[in-house]
């Protein structure tokens, strides 16, 4: 019987301790921790999407640490408390993950948060994410990941996520830091996504100028063929401290790759940039997703600047009388070109002038930046 008996209380043990997760303080927490993710632009290359329905099935990654009755500026912990939690988005407005965890009981306890997008399980050269490595759950301080930039056919849109507040009228970023369960009752801590990346080649123009124009109106019809890039000296290897504000908090890392150059050729750019029988000079402009380019917005000591060499393959045709004559030929450029803000993307504009020489300008637009919207009630 007291064999029984001590079974039977060893059973009821064990059944107590599969209640509500045990929080921090050593306390049953009571409050579990949700999260939320604002439509924040998640992209291939272009154009920035702003849908929350295109995150469903998608997962950002999440790192938390406890720090007691500590800020987090107060000490030094890793990010063991969540470390790298696939958080899911199952269903609109739904982001779900296992096990789920609760806040510390005690109302003086914290814990901060920091997340990235795309979530990566498995850090490693030649993952489909471009994230390579990620700091240790044992190790103190900011979480890291580093990243790679993947193939241009595979690049994602590497973003991180931030704390949105209004401050004097206008969007404001900063970490999640010492958050405590008061306030936040059945409230998902929302994370906004901000991008770690820039973008070039967006859009690409192609024009005469006016003396070129003037030469060959009312006799030949221009046809762009195909444009071509290469992208010189991108850096193609970075650290991303998730401790970020605003701006991502980009590292130099180590490495003898820290130049690529690709070559796009965008098929969708063709056509007639000029008509004998047209009345203007518009010129041509077309977006071409194919032909952009995420790179990390940064460019490490030492290294060259980065550049593009552009070709334009064009053919001219000339029709007199029943007769038509036509030949094809190509105008380079190399063009340097400065490092983007992450978040922005940049264009070019490419222009062919007598003798068909080229030149081209780079723009950076504005693209979808939480902190340049004009603050929206309860988005």
């Amino acid at each position: 019987m007291k064999q029984y008996l001590t079974l039977v209380a060893g059973m009821l043990l064990l059944l107590a301790g599969c209640g509500k997760e045990t929080g921090p303080s050593g306390l049953k927490g009571e409050q579990p921790i949700s999260f939320d993710v604002a439509a924040a632009g998640v992209q291939t290359r272009s154009p920035y999407e702003i849908d929350d329905a295109k995150l469903i099935g998608k997962s950002i990654g999440v790192f938390a640490s406890y720090t007691g009755k500590l800020t987090y500026e107060n000490t030094t912990v890793a990010p063991d408390y969540m470390y790298n939690q696939e958080v899911k988005h199952t269903s609109a407005s739904v982001w779900e993950y296992l096990p789920v965890k609760y806040w510390p009981n005690a109302e003086d306890e914290y814990v901060s948060f920091f997340a990235y997008y795309p979530y990566e399980a498995d850090p490693r050269e030649g993952s489909s994410s471009g994230i390579i490595g990620m700091s240790r759950a044992v190790d103190y301080g900011d979480p890291w990941i580093n990243f790679r930039l993947p193939d241009v056919d595979a690049q994602v849109d590497l973003m991180y996520g931030q704390q949105r507040k209004i401050v004097d009228g206008s969007y404001s970023f900063t970490p999640w830091l010492d958050q405590t369960r008061l306030g936040w009752g059945e409230a998902p801590l929302r994370f906004t996504m901000l991008h770690a990346l820039a973008c070039i080649g967006d859009w690409i123009s192609v024009k005469m100028d006016d003396g070129l124009y003037d030469r060959m109106k009312g006799e030949v019809d221009i046809t762009i063929n195909n444009v071509s890039i290469t992208y010189r000296n991108l850096t193609t290897k970075g650290r991303l401290v998730l401790r970020s504000s605003g701006s991502p908090n980009w590292k130099e890392i180590i490495s003898g790759e820290l130049t690529c150059s690709r070559t796009y050729n965008s098929p969708g750019l063709t056509g007639k940039v000029f008509s004998k029988d047209a009345t203007s000079n518009p010129g041509m402009m077309m977006l071409v997703e194919d032909c952009g380019v995420f790179y990390i917005p940064m460019q490490v000591a030492g290294t060259e600047r980065p550049a593009m060499d552009i070709t334009v393959n064009y053919t001219v045709t000339r029709e007199v009388g029943a007769q038509t004559g036509s030949f094809s030929d190509s105008a380079t450029i190399s063009v340097p070109f400065s490092i983007g803000d992450a978040g922005t993307k940049q264009g070019i504009a490419l222009t062919l002038s007598a003798g068909f020489n080229l030149s081209a300008d780079i723009v950076t637009d504005g693209v979808y930046l939480p902190g340049s919207l004009t603050p929206v009630p309860g988005f």
